[in-house]
């Protein structure tokens, strides 16, 4: 009988193995992706209402919408994104930290207990899924593997369900500050009380835009309900667990009015070198159906 793999062992094997095999190749498409990715997001205004960005200086002169979804195309797309992130997200070993960190909390059941319940959004290898003691819902808008759904998660009705949800390097790849927004909505709403949240992101969304810095994420995360509980710094990887408080009551109210659409800031002359405008907004619309 085969061996079990446990939760510290080495990342297993992927189901379908990524067409994309040059590691130097996938770190090209995934920073042309995010690249032409904010871009998008400033020419098209970066909102459900069509209101553009127009605090950040570099929204001026930018390539036409035209233009950036022909470089979207020349690239390959989401789907070489996708693979290129098979390779990528192997090296990032980001599901080490959420298992290390569930361990911490005690959350970590024992033989004899239920396995804890938790929703990868975004899923792009089978790390959390080999793990015995998770019982994973993996989901992503463009399957690589047949153990992960094809599912948008904008599109899963939360009903307070899982213990643990993943965000790993996905929200960064939500194309508006809104919709952001609404992904962080979401996720909460996903969450059991008491639930943890883990969040993963490139470094450069809050250390390169005016509107998105640690202490503002922290602090938009809060107003909706949730606490950061530990956080980490890697060289390219800012990684945040928060945990769902239900004693304090969400003012949905004072996150729209807090952080708008379009996001604003008081951008200094600093500023002006900065080339990313990441950001997360909240409206009415965010907190719909909640």
């Amino acid at each position: 009988m085969a061996k079990k793999r446990s939760g510290n062992a080495g990342p297993p094997r992927p189901l379908v193995p990524s067409a994309m095999k040059s590691l130097k190749r996938a770190r090209h498409v995934t920073s042309e992706f995010h690249r032409i990715q904010r871009e998008l997001d400033l020419v098209t205004g970066g909102g459900s209402d069509g209101n553009k960005h127009k605090s950040g200086p570099h929204a001026a002169g930018k390539s036409s919408k035209k233009e950036l979804e022909r470089q979207l195309k020349g690239l390959g797309g989401r789907q070489a994104y996708q693979e290129a992130s098979v390779l990528t997200t192997g090296r990032h070993r980001t599901c080490k930290w959420v298992f290390a960190v569930l361990t911490r909390l005690g959350m970590r059941p024992k033989k004899s207990e239920p396995k804890l319940r938790l929703l990868e959004v975004g899923a792009v290898n089978t790390q959390l899924l080999a793990v015995p003691w998770l019982a994973v819902r993996a989901v992503d808008i463009k399957s690589q593997h047949p153990k992960i759904e094809t599912m948008d998660f904008f599109d899963i009705t939360p009903a307070q369900e899982y213990k643990v949800v993943v965000c790993s390097m996905v929200l960064n790849c939500v194309s508006s500050a809104l919709k952001r927004g609404r992904m962080l909505a979401l996720a909460r709403s996903h969450l059991a009380p008491g639930g943890l949240f883990f969040l993963m992101l490139p470094r450069r969304t809050i250390e390169n835009s005016p509107f998105s810095t640690q202490s503002i994420l922290t602090k938009q995360l809060a107003t909706i309900g949730m606490e950061v509980v530990e956080t980490k710094m890697s060289p390219k990887v800012a990684f945040f667990c928060f945990k769902k408080v239900e004693e304090r009551a969400c003012d949905f109210g004072e996150a729209a009015k807090k952080y708008p659409d379009p996001p604003r800031a008081k951008v200094r002359q600093s500023d002006v070198a900065l080339n990313d405008w990441f950001a997360v907004s909240f409206c009415e619309e965010t907190f719909k159906g909640l």
